[in-house]
């Protein structure tokens, strides 16, 4: 009887092992499996608002596509003049910001305006790196429309889906008929596919600047090419399109 007893004890205790060792296994894999941290920004909108000018704002014209999410947007080729506050004192992610074109970039293209227009997407102290065309800020995924590689405003499946049915149907735009032959050399997928796959090592930024980003990243100049932007040379920050 004594036997028996002592029986129960050791498979009562082996089994409360197995059980420990089950919980424990599976915090394991929850650890193992749960992915970065994720970086939101809920204020930042795509579109872009109809304001009025008042007093400490300017009126700037800007012809490049380099901001365009579908919409031609921010270009005043399309719009109306865009409405800049002056003064730039705060920087927020997401901003949209009006600033001097770095020395370094104007040298390496004489073409270049002597103001340029791009997003902040890294603040002050962060350190920004990019991963196959993914944006992690301080090693967190950035979950927000303008931290991925797009074009006009699609991400690489979406895209690529667009294109595929545009071969299939002879067309590439919605409003231009070009023959398959015509499509491949006008649009060269390999340099999509290289656009959609970006990678950039970590940039720590200063106490006094922020790292900018243009939203269709193969049309434009930003801090992937000349690093982080002082504070100082921004003139301020795009509010939208003036109300005419």
């Amino acid at each position: 009887m004594k036997k028996l007893w002592l029986i129960g004890i050791v498979l009562f205790l082996s089994a409360c092992s197995m059980e420990e060792s089950t919980q424990d296994t599976s915090k394991t894999v929850a650890t193992e499996t749960a992915g970065p941290e994720v970086l939101t920004d809920v204020q930042t909108k795509p579109s872009t608002e109809m304001v009025v000018a008042k007093e400490n704002t300017k009126l700037v014209e800007w012809e490049s596509d380099a901001m365009d999410r579908g919409n031609h947007d921010y270009n005043t080729l399309t719009h109306s003049s865009l409405v800049v506050e002056i003064g730039y004192e705060e920087a927020n992610r997401g901003d949209i910001v009006y600033y001097k074109t770095p020395e370094s970039a104007i040298s390496k293209n004489p073409q270049l305006p002597e103001y340029y227009i791009a997003r902040v997407v890294g603040l002050p102290g962060e350190t920004v790196e990019i991963r196959k065309g993914q944006v992690y800020v301080d090693d967190k995924k950035t979950d927000t429309f303008y931290g991925v590689a797009t074009d006009k405003g699609l991400e690489k499946d979406e895209y690529f889906k667009m294109a595929e049915l545009n071969i299939e149907d002879g067309t590439w735009t919605t409003d231009v008929k070009v023959s398959e032959k015509e499509r491949i050399t006008w649009v060269n997928m390999d340099a999509k596919e290289e656009n959609f796959n970006t990678t950039m090592e970590p940039v720590k930024i200063s106490n006094e600047a922020v790292f900018v980003l243009v939203d269709q990243w193969w049309r434009g100049i930003d801090s992937r090419e000349f690093g982080e932007l002082p504070i100082k040379d921004i003139e301020g920050k795009v509010l939208g399109y003036a109300k005419k």
